[in-house]
């Protein structure tokens, strides 16, 4: 029953992993916001979002500006701050950029060149490793070759120098592997250049040049942060976002849809704060459709960078052959809403603002009721190992009838079970993730990217070690003695 019960929550986590195709651009269409308002509804209430923010850019203009539910103690609105993730590299790569362009750092120099004792494991790559090596993800780093767990307060030359011990898990600049400390170093790179916190440079260089008067690189200094909701068992559950101090150039910058409107606009136009020439470069893609910051796609029809903290979800799309884009933030980030509601949220608007007719809400699963899912299994778990611990008292009694070779299956079936669960579900979260998996950091990401998988885990694999543990230290203390908490089984 146990096996069958893992089988299922196996079979029910990794199959949310699977989404159909984006949809394709369609030209000049005019774009129907009623049927927008209307779609962007229909998947909140499918998945149980709590709170979205949109707006949508048509040439030089945001045309469309619009909060769907709520940011916590208020309605959200387009002026409601949240955490935009990864989307904040681009930031940090424009900055680089302007930094080359004012003659500050060779994109093409090594980082040692600006930091000498930049080192990792080895020794010659060290030496190798380029600024386009990590605007590009393709310095042969990747969070498979560095287990460590860095305190959230850890500072930006902490994180750098944690990469002493960091492996290449492909040789340097030979494959794309996208790798969040990379920007960490960016990050530390921009402050040594400048003599500034990551904050003000990115304040002075962008934001205020483009009037993103709400935004901020420092998460201390919001003012009107929406609540962030993490999920259990379907229903989304507030949780406090955790911000990394050595990583806010690679994830923790904080925006509203009306401030990111501007900046994609900004970028729709060629780059806006760059020389065209610059701007170019960053939205060329290197190896996996990878430019400075962006991901570029359909052969530059489609640029994008999407974000997943534990609490907030972005996408920034830009279409610069159909002059459109749009920027969509979500105050969810449970890993599977990442995967499955905000990716049906992003390709429901891509389609209606590209006037295509979007895919029909029933198409694909449901987050709302895998999290019913993984609850009710839950449910099934606590009953069997209820069960099983109440029958547990009688052990000794029925082992003493036991063959030697049946009591040993009898005891080691209590730690082969949850060992090959944990084997099989972080041998597919690794085929899943491939290079970007690290194991002692994923565990401790489950806690809050995942609560509820997270619990499910534990349930499914501590009961049964703790009876095993019990079965052992009974024969260790006791042999088969007969017990008299109960009567012997018959």
């Amino acid at each position: 029953m146990r096996t069958a019960l893992s089988i299922a929550f196996l079979f029910v986590l990794f199959a949310t992993l699977l989404a159909p195709a984006s949809a394709s651009p369609a030209g000049s269409t005019q774009i129907d916001f009623t049927d927008l308002d209307a779609a962007i509804a229909a998947q909140m209430s499918k998945h149980g979002l709590p709170g979205v923010s949109l707006a949508v850019i048509e040439g030089d203009e945001t045309v469309y500006l619009k909060g769907y539910g709520t940011a916590g103690t208020h309605p959200m609105t387009p002026q409601t701050q949240l955490f935009i993730g990864s989307q904040s590299k681009s930031f940090t790569a424009l900055v680089i950029a302007q930094l080359a362009e004012q003659g500050e750092l060779d994109l093409y120099a090594p980082v040692q060149s600006y930091i000498p004792w930049f080192r990792i494991a080895d020794e010659d790559a060290s030496a190798r490793i380029t600024v386009n090596h990590l605007l590009h993800h393709t310095s042969g780093l990747s969070d498979a070759g560095h287990s460590i767990i860095l305190p959230p307060n850890a500072s930006s030359e902490a994180a750098v120098r944690s990469l002493a011990q960091a492996h290449l898990t492909a040789p340097v600049g030979t494959q794309f592997q996208y790798f969040n400390l990379g920007y960490d170093v960016l990050t530390y790179l921009i402050e040594q250049l400048t003599g500034e916190p990551y904050a003000a440079v990115v304040r002075r260089q962008v934001l205020e040049p483009l009037g993103m008067n709400t935004s901020t690189a420092d998460p201390t200094a919001v003012t009107d942060l929406s609540k962030g909701y993490t999920r259990l068992f379907g229903f989304a559950a507030p949780m406090a976002q955790p911000v990394r101090d050595y990583e806010i150039g690679a994830g923790y910058i904080v925006s509203t849809a009306e401030d990111m409107a501007r900046y994609a606009r900004a970028m729709l136009q060629g780059g806006g704060l760059i020389s065209p020439e610059l701007a170019k470069t960053i939205f060329t893609p290197g190896l996996g459709d990878y430019g400075l910051g962006w991901f570029v796609s359909r052969d530059g029809a489609k640029i994008w960078h999407g974000g997943a903290n534990e609490t907030f979800g972005t996408h920034v799309n830009l279409y610069p052959k159909a002059g459109r884009a749009f920027v969509l933030l979500i105050n969810e980030g449970h890993q599977i809403d990442h995967f499955v509601s905000s990716d049906q949220l992003m390709q429901t608007v891509e389609a209606i603002v590209l006037g295509d007719a979007p895919p029909p809400v029933s198409q694909g699963w449901s987050v709302r009721l895998i999290g019913w899912g993984i609850g009710i299994l839950i449910l099934g778990l606590v009953i069997l190992h209820t069960y099983n611990f109440y029958h547990l008292r009688s052990w000794r009694e029925r082992a003493r009838r036991m063959t030697p070779g049946k009591k040993a299956w009898d005891v080691a079936i209590s730690f082969l079970i949850p060992t090959a669960i944990l084997v099989v579900v972080f041998s597919q979260i690794k085929g899943f993730y491939g290079n970007r998996f690290s194991l002692l950091p994923t565990i401790a990401y489950f806690r809050f990217g995942l609560p509820d998988v997270f619990i499910l885990m534990l349930i499914g694999t501590l009961p049964d070690t703790i009876q095993g543990l019990i079965k052992l230290s009974w024969l260790a203390t006791g042999g088969a003695r007969r017990v008299t908490l109960e009567p012997a089984t018959p």
